[in-house]
């Protein structure tokens, strides 16, 4: 009842205009709508483009994936590989892991009156300076800085241990052997310094020293 009555003043109201007054009503009224609509569209279209941004985006994204993705299981097959060796290491003594490589080498002897013995290196094997240190495997801190670190007790972290392989009156070629197997071994094992000289004028009679390094898991104690 009382929108009817409003209807019916808003169709007074126009009866009593005249032609002038009805033509700027329709032409504002249409303005109105003009603008409304294209408000709307401009609207849209900012909408409608944001979208193909992130279309886009996505569409970028989704092909560095593909290309970078092989690369990516590369890198994390190769650091569970790394995790596994410092994990196997930390497992048995470094002396134990050196003097198993050392079974592994035979070479033959000649004593005095001709005879011919077979010997395994670890045979002739002795250990000395055995340490472990906390491993620097990050950028060294610039010079003249504090080097911070927020390093615990208890924490694990990666240490070289090293130890000196002593051998004496050994074949030079059984000392390569020795270091081909080394370098070789599946654990992260490596000769960081070789002494190598002869004890007597046969090619039988060498002394080696050999310091031999492995990274491996540890942990801090206090006043690392």
């Amino acid at each position: 009842m009382v929108v009817g009555m409003k209807v019916g003043r808003l169709n007074a109201m126009f009866e009593r205009m005249s032609d002038r007054e009805r033509k700027l009503v329709f032409g504002g009224t249409a303005l109105v709508l003009a603008v409304l609509l294209v408000l709307g569209g401009v609207l849209v279209s900012r909408k409608v483009g944001a979208l193909e941004d992130e279309v886009a985006g996505n569409e970028t994204a989704m092909r560095e994936v593909v290309q970078l993705g092989p690369t990516y299981l590369r890198m994390r097959a190769e650091e569970k590989s790394l995790t596994d060796q410092l994990e196997r290491a930390s497992k048995e003594p470094l002396q134990a892991v050196v003097l198993n490589i050392a079974k592994q080498i035979q070479f033959e002897r000649v004593d005095a009156e001709g005879n011919t013995t077979s010997e395994r290196l670890s045979d002739t094997i002795k250990f000395s300076n055995s340490s472990e240190i906390l491993a620097e495997l990050t950028q060294k801190a610039k010079k003249g800085q504090k080097r911070k670190t927020n390093k615990k007790a208890g924490g694990r972290e990666v240490f070289l241990a090293s130890i000196d392989a002593v051998f004496m009156g050994v074949p030079d070629e059984a000392v390569m052997r020795f270091l081909a197997k080394l370098e070789t071994n599946p654990d992260p094992l490596f000769g960081l310094a070789l002494d190598l000289s002869r004890n007597a004028t046969s090619r039988d009679q060498f002394q080696a020293t050999i310091k031999i390094g492995q990274f491996r898991f540890g942990n801090l104690e206090e006043g690392e």
